[in-house]
Parts: C-alpha cells; structure tokens; sequence
C-alpha cells in the first residue's frame, strides 16, 4: 500500500528557477527510500515538499487516508539552554502526543539513542553528534508513520554514520515509511529498501537496494548530441536490450547508466564512438555521480579512437541495430 504518490511534481521558483521537474515516485508502507545526488540536485527541496514544508509549483502528492508526517534537516538548531529532558518534554507537548506514560516513553527513545545518560546535560554541552541525535529523537516524538530525513548523516565521521544508522534501523518499523537523503550512495545502502538516483531536478534510476546493487559504483554519464537524436536512442535501446545500459532521454538530454564493470574511459569510448559512427557531434558529455560533485568531462577531438578490442563485437552487434529494431528513422 502506497503512503505516498507522486505525479509529475514540480517545483518552479519565482525567478524561472528549477528545482525540479517532472518527479514520479511511489513510497510503500514500510520501505525507507534513498534518494541520493550531488549537492543542488533538487533533493533537499523535494523532501520539504513532500513534507508539506514548501508548496508545489504544479503536479500532486496523494496521501493515504492517514499520513503523519515528521521532517527532519541537516540545517536544524536547537536551545542550548535546555536540558535534553526538558527538551524532549517540550516536544511531546508541542507536538500534542497524548501518552499515559510520557516520562517512560521519553527515556525509552533517549535508551534507542544512547542519550539516556545525558538526560539531565545541557544540550549545548553535547558533542555535534549528540545534537544531531537528539534532533532526530525530535522527529519520532509525533508517532509519524511517514518520516521525512534530510540529509542526517552530513558532517558525521564513519563510525558515526554507522552509528545513526544502527539507531534508526532499531526504531524505524514495518509501519512507518521513510525518505532519507544523502550525497553518498555508500551511505544509504546501509539501510535503505530502495534507492532513487536524483540529478539536476530530476530521478535518473529507481530501483529495490538488490536490483540496485547492479549499478552502484557503476557509471552514469550525461550527454546531448547534435543531429539525429532518434537514430542515436535507438544504438541505446539496442544496449538496453543487450543489458549493458539503461538510459533515460529528456528532449536532447541522455543520462547514461552502465550496468557492467567498465573503466569511465571506456564508457565514453562506447558512446563517443557510437555518435561518430553515425555521424553525430557531442554538445556536451559528462560523468556524474552521487558521490562526488558533478565533474564536467571535456571530449577532445580525436582522444577516443576506434579500436580498443573489448568493444569490437559490441560495436558490429549496433551495426546490425536496423535488423534488429522496428523503428524508424525520424
């Protein structure tokens, strides 16, 4: 059962700027969703709208008959001069949580997180890995059963990655979904059901953490051509088919996904070679990765030759595209 729907959802600033366009997703009850991308991919700004923080610009988001949403951000403060306790019993009171039992149910979440010990610490004298605990602690006070989490491992070392990750796994439950952000595919493997690649407004690839498992690591390169476009997405179904790619086409935009162990070089042989085969001229080509910033690749003239031997057969395959395809040449 879905806890939210997502349809062509858009997000358009006043100054014509894009956050996002065109976002298509489904969250089931019970999965946790990754959505990793590069900084200023759009991921921040879409969890805030499926938050309810910020509004659409067009599209919808249907919820279920009952969603309870929680929202949790990188960018969180708090008052240093609270007690944790205090703090936690602010919460409850702000967030209305009618509870038999609030001193109990407050020290169960701080024992989940490790923070019993500190009940009675000022929140300012924490480490930064304690207040980003305590803010998430915050974000299960309302009993959601849709948790919003952006971004919550930034700035944490790998020990307390693994750390947070160990505490969510222990209070997230089959109830309750979750979409959680993060630049770092690596990150979000640790505890995601699923994971959705997101760049420059837009999710690239979607799919279950073990289908998934077939292209982490693996790379995803960004180009548009000059000339025939069908002809080229065809050489590209004709690998899709051929299960070395997937590949998605916004207008003139082909964003690239290898799904076999190659070398970036040898991707942008593949494609350089297939547009000059054609008769083709590259606009723009790119590699781009949820790990890393986007790093723009410049394709010198003539850098990648025909020749290299583990594509030969692969090349002659294309070749035969026309005999293969039912599809015509616009």
């Amino acid at each position: 059962m879905s806890v939210v729907e997502i349809r062509d959802l858009s997000k358009i600033y006043n100054n014509s700027q894009i956050a996002f366009d065109s976002i298509n997703l489904n969250i089931l009850n019970g999965e946790i969703v990754g959505i990793a991308g590069p900084e200023l991919s759009g991921k921040s700004t879409l969890l805030s709208v499926i938050a309810r923080k910020k509004k659409q610009t067009s599209g919808s988001i249907d919820f279920a008959d009952y969603v309870n949403i929680s929202y949790f951000s990188s960018d969180f403060s708090l008052p240093d001069n609270l007690k944790v306790f205090d703090f936690t019993i602010m919460l409850i009171a702000i967030n209305n949580v009618e509870s038999n039992s609030k001193y109990n149910e407050i020290i169960s979440l701080l024992k989940k997180f490790e923070l019993h010990n500190y009940a009675s610490s000022k929140i300012g004298d924490l480490s930064f890995f304690q207040k980003r605990t305590i803010a998430i602690l915050g974000s299960f006070i309302n009993r959601p059963n849709l948790l919003v989490l952006d971004e919550p491992f930034k700035g944490l070392n790998d020990e307390e990655i693994e750390k947070l990750t160990i505490f969510l796994k222990n209070i997230l439950h089959r109830d309750m979904a979750c979409i959680i952000s993060d630049t770092k595919l690596d990150n979000l493997e640790r505890i995601a059901s699923s994971i959705a690649l997101m760049f420059e407004g837009a999710i690239i690839h979607k799919s279950d953490i073990l289908s998934y498992s077939r292209i982490a690591g693996r790379n995803i390169i960004q180009l548009s051509v000059d000339g025939n476009l069908s002809k080229f997405e065809e050489k590209l179904v004709y690998l899709t088919l051929q299960k070395e790619l997937t590949f998605v086409r916004k207008n003139s935009i082909f964003t690239v996904t290898f799904f076999q162990s190659r070398q970036l070089e040898d991707c942008f042989f593949l494609l350089s070679d297939i547009i000059k085969r054609i008769g083709l001229s590259v606009i723009f080509m790119k590699s781009i990765s949820p790990q890393v910033d986007m790093q723009l690749i410049d394709i010198v003239q003539g850098r990648l030759q025909l020749g290299q031997p583990h594509f030969q057969s692969l090349l002659k395959n294309i070749d035969a595209l026309e005999n293969s395809l039912d599809i015509e040449e616009s």
